[in-house]
């Protein structure tokens, strides 16, 4: 029977080459196998993926119809679905008998969850907390944002643009980083 999977992690915790790395050994062992991300975040690097998944596309359906022999499908970013497309990833699993395995983050920025990954967290029969490390050495949790090498707190859910990087952090660090923010603020500084 084909499960629903949810790998979450903090920024960097999913390299994509791991991905494609999943996928040639499916290929080597002829095996069928999709990578989909959301456009959303993909647009520029639609080379890098099989399909790249609409914002009110309905899974279930484009799958069923036009991938139908798949025996695993991988969603990089899934945390950028919405709670209905995470539902119709959990009937590809049982109805089209389709292993389906989510990789994303657990919460943004500011800590707060997404819509995807609240979801996922809710209904994946196998959730895998993915390991990542702050530079302290702790395991970290969050994930902080830099906008031109300063550490930020405010701003979209999700940006990608020049200039902008994660970093992952503990929980120590990342509310000492907060505080600093805070102060800064505070005082005028940013």
């Amino acid at each position: 029977m084909a499960r629903l999977a949810f790998q979450y992690g903090t920024v960097h915790a999913f390299k994509s080459e791991k991905v494609f790395f999943l996928k040639k050994r499916f290929l080597k062992y002829h095996l069928s196998v999709m990578i989909m991300a959301p456009i959303v975040t993909h647009k520029s690097d639609i080379s890098n993926y099989d399909y790249l998944i609409g914002k009110e596309e309905n899974l279930f359906l484009t799958i069923k119809r036009q991938f139908p022999n798949l025996q695993l499908l991988v969603i990089d970013d899934a945390h950028l679905l919405s709670e209905i497309q995470v539902d119709q990833l959990l009937q590809v699993a049982i109805n089209l008998d389709i292993a389906v395995l989510c990789l994303g983050l657990r919460t943004d920025f500011r800590t707060s969850g997404f819509s995807g990954a609240k979801r996922l967290l809710e209904i994946a029969q196998v959730l895998i907390s993915k390991k990542t490390y702050c530079s302290c050495g702790r395991e970290a949790l969050f994930s902080i944002r830099k906008k031109d090498g300063k550490i930020t707190f405010s701003g979209e859910k999700i940006l990608k643009e020049e200039g902008v990087t994660y970093e992952a952090v503990c929980p120590k660090c990342y509310y000492r980083k907060l505080i600093q923010y805070k102060k800064l603020k505070e005082s005028g500084r940013i």
